[in-house]
C-alpha cells in the first residue's frame, strides 16, 4: 500500500507547475527568462550557470542558458560594429558622447544607436524566454515584458573585494580598485540610457544579498520563487 503521506501538498503543487513550464512552448504565453543585476564582485555568472543547471535538469524542452557577451555578437551582427567597439561604448566616461570617434570607419556612430540595438537583442532574448540575461542594462530593456523575473545581488563592499581578489588573483587594494573602476562605468553606462538606477529595488522581483546565500542556495530559492511566479 502506498504511503499516503509520500506526496506533500508542496511537493504536488512543484510537480504541477513544472508540468504547466514543460507546455509552456506549445502555448502563447512566452517561457520564463531572468535578468540579474549586481553590484560589481557578486557572483551573478556563477549564480546563472547554476540556475540553468538546475532548471535543464528539471524541464525538457527547449534548453536554458545564460546570456551574457552573446549580446554583444549579436548586436555586432546587426549593427556592424565591431564587438570591441561596442565594448569600449560600455567603458567610456559619460563626458564622451561620440565614442566612436577614433574609428574612422565608423565616425557616425553614436552611443545611442548602440544602445538601441542592444535593447533589441536584449528583448529579443528576453522574449524567446529559457535564459538568463546577465547584466547589460537587461534589467530597464526587458522591464515590461510579463515573462521575465528580474534579480539583483548585492554584498558588503568585503565580500566583493574577496571574490575580485580570488578571481583575478588581485592583492585587497587592486581588487578595491577594480571594483571602484569598473563600478563606475557601469553606473555611467546606466545612466546614459536607463531612466533609473539599478539601485532602485522596485525593479526586481527579488533583492539577495549575495554575502548571506551561497550560489547553490540562491539559485534554489530562485527556482522556487519562479515556480511561484509562473503557476
Amino acid at each position: 500500500m502506498a504511503d499516503s503521506n509520500f506526496w506533500t501538498q508542496q511537493q504536488e503543487a512543484k510537480l504541477l507547475a513544472w508540468h504547466r513550464m514543460q507546455q509552456v512552448a506549445d502555448q502563447k504565453k512566452p517561457a520564463p527568462c531572468f535578468t540579474i543585476a549586481r553590484e560589481f564582485g557578486c557572483q551573478a555568472y556563477p549564480l546563472a550557470e547554476e540556475l540553468i543547471r538546475r532548471l535543464n535538469a528539471r524541464v525538457a524542452g527547449e534548453p536554458w542558458v545564460v546570456i551574457g557577451r552573446e549580446i554583444l555578437d549579436e548586436v555586432a551582427e546587426i549593427s556592424g560594429y565591431r564587438v570591441e567597439q561596442i565594448e569600449k561604448s560600455q567603458d567610456t566616461p559619460a563626458s564622451l558622447k561620440a565614442i566612436f570617434a577614433m574609428f574612422l570607419d565608423s565616425s557616425r556612430a553614436e552611443e545611442t544607436e548602440v544602445f538601441a540595438h542592444m535593447k533589441t537583442v536584449i528583448r529579443s532574448f528576453a522574449r524567446r524566454g529559457n535564459c538568463v540575461l546577465v547584466g547589460r542594462g537587461a534589467v530597464f530593456a526587458a522591464q515590461d515584458l510579463p515573462n521575465c523575473i528580474h534579480l539583483r545581488l548585492v554584498a558588503p563592499r568585503a565580500f566583493r573585494v574577496r571574490n575580485i581578489m580570488r578571481a583575478h588573483k588581485l592583492s585587497e587594494v587592486e581588487a578595491a580598485k577594480f571594483i571602484e573602476l569598473h563600478q563606475q562605468q557601469r553606473d555611467a553606462f546606466v545612466r546614459r540610457f536607463a531612466e533609473g538606477q539599478l539601485e532602485n529595488s522596485e525593479l526586481y522581483h527579488l533583492v539577495i544579498n549575495n554575502s548571506r546565500l551561497g550560489v547553490d542556495k540562491i539559485a534554489e530559492l530562485v527556482e522556487e520563487y519562479m515556480i511561484s511566479y509562473t503557476s
